[in-house]
């Protein structure tokens, strides 16, 4: 049996997806929009095949103000900065990755046949899209309220931990990546400007920088963690 609304994916599919994120749409057009890649509808070539990139541009600004007052409320004593670090940590791709590998989400992408065919349901960034892409179809389709029940199942656990200081991402790595892919002649250099307090209990100030220019600054306990917030800061900005 196939769905009316397109004879590529199984009825029992949107169904059971929706039963994955938790949320029975109203129309489910918007989550059939959602879970469609660019390269898909390119290949369709139908006006009524939409791919999730502008949903995926809803989602984000949603996403963000969803996490933003969940901290609100549950994060009473952080600052600014903190709120900002930590929403940072929640509102990122391996999060959002790590969520729609939780809810198979893969398996349900509707892809092009080349993206398809060199793991294109398993790469992080069509992952955290398709994510993003169903927050903003569901508060498209729901509500404010809906969206974010949704993202409090998605993301709860990450946020407490984001929280209490325990959800740690590989920084460093994202931002070199990320220099390497749009400014491969770019110099990117990471050095101590600041070492501060007894031996025992050091505190370490760390810039990272872009062609001599600084494009982040963060502290630590030791070189690595503040090589670690520099780079966050340093992707904050250029995100």
């Amino acid at each position: 049996m196939t769905s009316p609304l397109n004879p590529d994916l199984p009825t029992f599919n949107l169904k059971q997806l929706q039963a994955e994120i938790g949320y029975s749409f109203q129309n489910p057009k918007l989550l059939l929009e959602a879970i469609t890649h660019s390269t898909y509808a390119y290949e369709q070539r139908q006006p009524d095949c939409l791919d999730n990139e502008r949903l995926e541009f809803l989602g984000d600004a949603v996403l963000d103000l969803v996490v933003s007052h969940l901290l609100y409320q549950n994060a009473a004593q952080f600052s600014e900065g903190q709120m900002t670090k930590t929403r940072a940590l929640v509102v990122c791709e391996p999060t959002l990755a790590k969520a729609a590998i939780a809810m198979n989400l893969g398996s349900y992408l509707r892809l092009g046949r080349g993206e398809a065919a060199t793991g294109g349901r398993k790469k992080a960034s069509n992952l955290s899209n398709a994510v993003e892409a169903i927050i903003g179809a569901t508060f498209q389709d729901g509500g404010y309220q809906a969206a974010e029940a949704l993202v409090g199942r998605l993301l709860a656990a990450d946020l407490k931990k984001a929280i209490a200081g325990k959800l740690v991402y590989d920084f460093k790595s994202r931002l070199i990546e990320l220099i390497q892919s749009t400014r491969p002649q770019a110099v990117l250099k990471f050095v101590i400007v600041r070492e501060e307090g007894p031996v025992h209990e050091r505190t370490f100030t760390a810039q990272v920088l872009l062609d001599e220019r600084a494009l982040g600054e963060g502290s630590g306990n030791s070189k690595k963690e503040a090589e670690q917030q520099a780079a966050q800061e340093a992707l904050l900005r250029m995100e």
